[in-house]
C-alpha cells in the first residue's frame, strides 16, 4: 500500500497497485460507481481498470492507483494513473502520467476519473497529488465537463520553477436522452432514422428469410460469441462499398485478445451484452453494448458486407435504445466522434476535456512543448487522412 498525502480540499489521496485491489475495496469502489449521475461512464468500473492495468501496464513501478477518501475516511474518488514514456522508442520526449485507456489503442475509450459525490473537490485533490511527481514530467487528465472545470489556480500554489497547464482536446459524445420510455424516445426520432428502420425489417422479411434480432446476456457472451463479433467487425472493416471508413479496431492481438478475455466477465457482471441480427440461424451483424447506472454504451459493431444495404447496425442499436428505454436507463451513449450515423439518433453531446499539467522544472516544461507540438502536427495528420479516405473520390482525370 501506498501512503497517503494530504491533498486539499479535506481529502486524503493513497497511491496503490492493482495487487492492492481487495475485495472490500471493490466493493466500496462498486457503491462509487453506483452513485454516478447518468449518463455515467462504463470504463470506470473495476473489472476495465484492474484488466487495463494487467494487461497494459503490468509493471507496478509505473501503477499510480490512486484512491481519494474523505475526512471520514470514505471513499470519494478513484484515479486509474500509469506512467507512459511518450515520443520515439530512440528518443523519447518525456514522461507522464495518464489515465487507463489514455494515450494508447483500445477498446477502454474513455478515459475518467470517478468522482461523482464531489468532483470539484476530488478533482482538485487528485491534481495536487499528480502535479509533481518524481521522475514524471507532466500529468493529463479527462474531466467531464458537467462535472468540473480545470482550474489554474490548482497548478499555480506552488513555488516551483516552471508551473503550467494546458488544454490539449475535447471528447464529445452523442447522447440519447431516454425521458419518457421506449414508445415516447421512438416517436421522437429523426423522420430519416425512422425510415432507416422501416426500410432494414422490410427488406429483411421481404428475402423471405427467416430473421431475428437477439440478446446475448451473462453466460451467453462466450468466446464464440466474442469471437463472431470480431470476425463480423473486420468483416465489415474490410468492405470497400460504404462512404465512410471502418478500420478494423481489433486487427492488433495487443488490443483484441484483451478484450476477448475480459467481455464473458463484464457480462457475467451484467455490465456488458451483445446483440445479434440471425439470419437462417446464421448471425450477420453483432453490436456490443456496455452497462453503466443509467446508462448504455454503444460500442463496436460488425457486419457481414452482404447485409450492408439492410442497415443491420441500425436495426441493432434501436434494439440496445429499446432494452435501456424498458430497463429505464436515462440515457444511451454513443461513443465518441459525432458523425452522422450518431447524429441521427440525437444533437446533444455529452463533453469531456483533456487537460495537461505540471509544477516540475524548466526542463520538464520544454519536454511537454516538444511533445505537443509534435503531437499536435500528428493529429492533423491523422485528421487529413481520415477527411480524404471519406471524402468523394475525384473522376478520373478531373484535377486533384
Amino acid at each position: 500500500m501506498g501512503a497517503g498525502t494530504r491533498a486539499g480540499s479535506g481529502y486524503e489521496v493513497e497511491r496503490i497497485t492493482v495487487d492492492d485491489v481487495s475485495d472490500a475495496l471493490r466493493a466500496e469502489w462498486y457503491g462509487l460507481l453506483g452513485r454516478q449521475g447518468a449518463p455515467a461512464n462504463p470504463f470506470s468500473s473495476p473489472l476495465w481498470v484492474e484488466h487495463h492495468y494487467r494487461t497494459a501496464v503490468p509493471d507496478r513501478a509505473q501503477q499510480h492507483l490512486l484512491l481519494v477518501r474523505d475526512g471520514a475516511g470514505r471513499l470519494a474518488g478513484v484515479a486509474p494513473f500509469h506512467e507512459q514514456v511518450v515520443g520515439p522508442a530512440r528518443l523519447p520526449l518525456g514522461r507522464r502520467l495518464v489515465l487507463a485507456g489514455y494515450g494508447r489503442p483500445g477498446p477502454l475509450e474513455l478515459p475518467q476519473v470517478l468522482a461523482p459525490v464531489d468532483p470539484r473537490g476530488v478533482h482538485q485533490a487528485v491534481v495536487r497529488a499528480t502535479r509533481d511527481v518524481p521522475g514524471v514530467d507532466w500529468a493529463e487528465l479527462s474531466m467531464a465537463r458537467d462535472d468540473a472545470w480545470f482550474e489554474p489556480a490548482w497548478v499555480e500554489e506552488t513555488t516551483a520553477a516552471a508551473p503550467h497547464s494546458a488544454h490539449r482536446a475535447a471528447r464529445a459524445c452523442v447522447v440519447l436522452p431516454l425521458e419518457g420510455g421506449w414508445d415516447q424516445v421512438r416517436a421522437g426520432f429523426k423522420r430519416n432514422l425512422k425510415e432507416s428502420l422501416r426500410r432494414s425489417r422490410n427488406r429483411l422479411t421481404r428475402t423471405g428469410r427467416d430473421w431475428s434480432v437477439r440478446v446475448l446476456e451473462g453466460a451467453e457472451v462466450d468466446d464464440a460469441a466474442v469471437q463472431r463479433l470480431f470476425r463480423l467487425h473486420a468483416a465489415r472493416a474490410g468492405f470497400g462499398g460504404s462512404t465512410s471508413t471502418h478500420p478494423d479496431a481489433y486487427a492488433d492481438p495487443a488490443v483484441r485478445e484483451p478484450l476477448r478475455a475480459l467481455l464473458p466477465r463484464l457480462a457475467g457482471a451484467k455490465e456488458a451484452s451483445l446483440t445479434e441480427l440471425v439470419v437462417d440461424g446464421d448471425v450477420v451483424a453483432s453490436q456490443l453494448a456496455l452497462h453503466a447506472p443509467g446508462t448504455a454504451y454503444v460500442h463496436s459493431s460488425g457486419l457481414d458486407p452482404a447485409y450492408w444495404e439492410f442497415s443491420a447496425v441500425t436495426l441493432l442499436q434501436a434494439a440496445v435504445v429499446q432494452a435501456a428505454a424498458e430497463r429505464g436507463d436515462a440515457f444511451v451513449n454513443f461513443s465518441p466522434g459525432p458523425n452522422v450515423a450518431k447524429m441521427r439518433w440525437s444533437e446533444r453531446v455529452h463533453v469531456q476535456d483533456d487537460v495537461a499539467y505540471a509544477t516540475g522544472s524548466r526542463a520538464s516544461a520544454v519536454r511537454y512543448a516538444a511533445f505537443s507540438q509534435l503531437a499536435a502536427l500528428k493529429q492533423v495528420r491523422h485528421a487529413v487522412a481520415v477527411a480524404r479516405a471519406n471524402s468523394p473520390r475525384p473522376a478520373p482525370g478531373a484535377p486533384s
